[in-house]
């Protein structure tokens, strides 16, 4: 119990924010990319070729009578909408370019978090107060299981809030995943450019948002150590006085967890320019 509101998170549970949405879930990964290409695809298709005969109509009115610039401004509007054409093809490519740049980012908290600090390698709470549990024997144990029940329940249930939200964030990854060549396609005009670029920025937010959440709970575990001051405990106190006075510090870790794991999400917005 004291590991469980200690850690925040379990490791394993956290080892898998490191994780690509393909590495994630392969199934879901490979339904989202069916979809794309046998349902989504014809429709960007669609798209394109309707977009690039508004293209074409706009340019060559704008180059009426002058059949030089006629070719000119026609030859860049078919480069243009090759270009579109061709990226609307390998959309997956730009999207395993943005999940790999989430993995790297990711991996590169672990690397930063200290691998000998007990406090990011997993619970370090109750491994470091076992010998004052072992001593305080069954009757201090079991005053101690009962006054830990509730923050215990706390810190469960800021787990549960962080899987649901993890979890749901990735099936937010593969749902964009299975529209990936369609927001492209209206990249072909100016006035639906735009359409474009938000479904990139939103794709990016969702991925950086497992990044974000992996490091809320790395900063948590530093933090709640310093909430929680396990070094105040003495050897030879009563462990169960130990626990009533630190059962406020006790509850505010667990809930912290909760407050970090929102405030995780914003902050991934923030990073691509949303509210």
């Amino acid at each position: 119990m004291f590991n469980a509101i200690g850690g925040g998170v379990g490791q394993d549970l956290v080892d898998q924010m490191i994780r690509t949405p393909e590495e994630y879930n392969k199934a879901l990964y490979d339904l989202s990319l069916r979809i794309a290409q046998s349902a989504v695809k014809p429709l960007a298709a669609v798209v394109i070729a309707v977009m690039a005969v508004l293209e074409l109509t706009r340019v060559a009115s704008r180059a009426e009578g002058d059949s030089e610039l006629a070719v000119k401004i026609v030859g860049m509007a078919l480069f243009r909408i090759s270009l579109v054409y061709w990226a609307a093809a390998n959309s997956t490519v730009f999207l395993k370019a943005i999940d790999a740049a989430g993995q790297w980012v990711t991996s590169g908290f672990t690397a930063a978090a200290s691998v000998t600090d007990p406090v990011v390698a997993g619970a370090p709470l109750g491994d470091s107060m076992r010998d004052a549990l072992d001593k305080a024997g069954w009757k201090g144990q079991v005053a101690c299981l009962v006054l830990l029940l509730l923050p215990f329940l706390a810190s469960q249930l800021a787990q549960v809030v962080f899987t649901v939200v993890m979890m749901l964030r990735f099936v937010q990854i593969y749902m964009l995943t299975a529209f990936n060549p369609l927001p492209i396609a209206f990249m072909g005009l100016e006035q639906t450019r735009s359409w474009g670029v938000n479904y990139f920025r939103q794709y990016a937010t969702y991925v950086f948002q497992c990044a974000t959440l992996y490091l809320a709970v790395l900063m948590y575990r530093t933090l709640a150590t310093s909430v929680l001051r396990p070094d105040s405990y003495q050897a030879g106190d009563d462990l169960a006085k130990w626990v009533v006075g630190n059962f406020a510090n006790l509850m505010i870790a667990s809930v912290l967890l909760i407050g970090m794991v929102v405030i995780s999400n914003g902050v991934s917005k923030k990073l691509f320019g949303g509210e």
